[in-house]
């Protein structure tokens, strides 16, 4: 007997063949972690004809394995965020990564996995796969309290997160933003890790900071903390160099207080303005999200926050 799933594979193939490049193939892959989600990954790396597998009792752990091929970030997925997806059995995540599609329900509901379904899906990712994208991480934005507490033994998590957020919020105008080490002078043994994103802006804040701030690459430092403290603040400026940028941003988890926003200014005003931070949280973060599915410009806010820090001075 086959599974549920097998004729939506089927249809979601020939939709391809017949709208997308009709002379691709592709691997049909179907997982089922009974109780929590179904999936299908349509694969069309070196394939030569079509083939259909299922795997109907996959464990959790290995769904994210063979997701995390997919996307690395995928090893990280909360498996809450599916637990509520499983109660929501009319959601769906899609989505096109690298030369892989995938369907993504909550639970089974074999009524949700037919060929008509199929053909919806596959046109959803194919002319609005972004869309899909930034919905899914708003759901784990409005969650990451409870999936990212606060602390040095998540901060990886974190770091994964606003790296995601980015590479999500501001594609039109950075390269991709990808995890830096280093280690400062004196502290050897300590890793510290920026994000780093070549600045390919035309027009808006990343263009200005560009022009005024030498930010042909844009630094971020991912605190997971409630608030920056002096030490870190005087590490991104003393980090700050012409080379890389002389504007930097941090991101954590709540705004500063009068003390450390004082603290930032004081900075800004004793390297006479040359070079500067914006300490950005999750409430920014969710608000750009917000905006970038509502097809604005989340760098807007960037630059609206950055325009509050200028005139605080």
């Amino acid at each position: 007997m086959g599974h549920f799933a097998d004729n939506y594979a089927r249809a979601f193939a020939d939709f391809l063949h017949r709208f997308h490049i009709s002379t691709w193939h592709y691997l049909l892959q179907i997982f089922e972690v009974p109780g929590l989600l179904t999936a299908l990954l349509v694969n069309y790396d070196n394939q030569t004809e079509d083939e259909l597998v299922a795997v109907p009792n996959i464990t959790y752990k290995a769904f994210l394995a063979r997701m995390e091929k997919v996307k690395q970030d995928w090893i990280h997925f909360d498996r809450k965020n599916f637990e509520g997806l499983a109660r929501q059995p009319h959601k769906t995540i899609l989505g096109w990564e690298g030369r892989t599609f995938y369907v993504i329900r909550g639970g089974s509901n074999p009524d949700r996995w037919t060929s008509d379904a199929a053909i919806k899906d596959a046109t959803q990712i194919l002319l609005a796969s972004v869309s899909m994208q930034g919905e899914v991480l708003q759901e784990e934005a409005n969650a990451i309290n409870k999936t990212i507490p606060v602390g040095k033994e998540h901060y990886r998590a974190y770091e994964d997160f606003i790296r995601i957020s980015f590479n999500y919020l501001f594609n039109a105008h950075l390269a991709e933003v990808k995890a830096q080490s280093r280690t400062e002078p004196g502290n050897e043994a300590t890793e510290i890790r920026d994000l780093l994103a070549h600045n390919n802006a035309a027009s808006g804040i990343f263009h200005d900071l560009k022009l005024k701030y030498s930010c042909s690459e844009i630094l971020v430092e991912a605190k997971n903390k409630s608030e920056p403290d002096r030490d870190d603040l005087r590490q991104i400026y003393c980090y700050l160099k012409p080379a890389i940028c002389l504007w930097g941003f941090i991101v954590c988890r709540h705004s500063p207080s009068n003390l450390i926003a004082a603290y930032n200014r004081t900075l800004f005003k004793n390297f006479a303005q040359s070079r500067g931070v914006l300490v950005l949280t999750d409430d920014d973060i969710k608000t750009m999200i917000r905006m970038r599915l509502r097809d604005r410009d989340p760098s807007d806010h960037i630059a609206s926050r950055y325009s509050e820090f200028i005139r605080s001075v």
